[in-house]
């Protein structure tokens, strides 16, 4: 991988250090924890990770935040996001992540004034004004501030720049949240969400680092790479019976492979 601008990182500090202060948006992905890098650098103790945690985080992407962020000195804390709270969200629409991250930005657009930090940050990049992200509308909403979009970033750009700050989310995976599983109109609940998690860690722990579970109630889907279909197979039986102890009776595996986005091109939705 190269940068696509020289001076690229340079520009992301230069913006920084204008904001004085700022809250970044932190979930443990490539993305907000190179900016959170960069805003540690650049800000010191006038930047703040926070973290969100709900029943649509993933155990073991917690851990991961959690640990990279001690890690690495961060400031850092945790709150906890009441979507589940919000029958909009639990609905399961084509919003269903503008709801989510209306009640994420709120919060911490209202932390910030309690703390007296002047900006709330995001680790959008411009990878993402490509595909269907309804949450970037919330973000607008609460005028929270995108620094990788301003300063022309792409996944690769960070993937790159992450890299050489050694960072060891740089080639991490994209880990949405739990309910992206759930196809359109199924509603979220929390054993549907537990059910997709442990599946998923599960998943991940035999050697499947890129996997999706997508959630047809009692039925697992299960998407993966197509070159891990043999070693699937060969794991079949103890798959399928750990799956049936976490609540699938059924476990099948999408013929297509991985493909991120899955249950947008099945619901019609295209990027924009």
């Amino acid at each position: 991988m190269k940068p696509k601008i020289t001076n690229i990182e340079k520009n992301l500090q230069n913006v920084l250090s204008g904001l004085k202060s700022a809250i970044v948006a932190y979930s443990g992905g490539v993305d907000s924890s190179y900016l959170m890098d960069v805003a540690n650098q650049t800000l010191g103790s006038k930047s703040l990770a926070v973290m969100s945690f709900s029943p649509s985080v993933a155990e073991d992407d917690r851990n991961d935040a959690i640990n990279l962020a001690k890690n690495k000195n961060w400031n850092y804390k945790i709150i906890n996001t009441l979507e589940m709270d919000d029958e909009n969200y639990v609905k399961n629409d084509i919003n269903r992540c503008f709801f989510c991250k209306h009640e994420l930005y709120g919060q911490l657009v209202e932390l910030s004034n309690q703390l007296g930090f002047d900006w709330v940050l995001n680790g959008s990049n411009l990878d993402d004004k490509g595909d269907y992200r309804p949450g970037m509308n919330a973000a607008k909403l609460h005028k929270v501030r995108s620094p990788l979009i301003e300063t022309e970033f792409t996944k690769e750009d960070i993937r790159y720049y992450a890299k050489k700050r050694n960072l060891r989310s740089w080639d991490r995976p994209a880990s949405p949240c739990l309910s992206s599983r759930l196809p359109y109109g199924t509603m979220v609940t929390v054993e549907a969400l537990t059910m997709v998690g442990k599946s998923e860690q599960f998943l991940k722990s035999i050697d499947f680092p890129i996997v999706r579970v997508r959630h047809y109630g009692e039925k697992a889907l299960i998407e993966i790479p197509k070159d891990k279909f043999s070693y699937f197979n060969s794991k079949i039986d103890n798959i399928t019976r750990e799956l049936n102890n976490f609540g699938y009776k059924t476990v099948e595996l999408d013929p297509v492979g991985f493909r991120s986005g899955s249950l947008n091109q099945k619901a019609g939705i295209k990027n924009s």
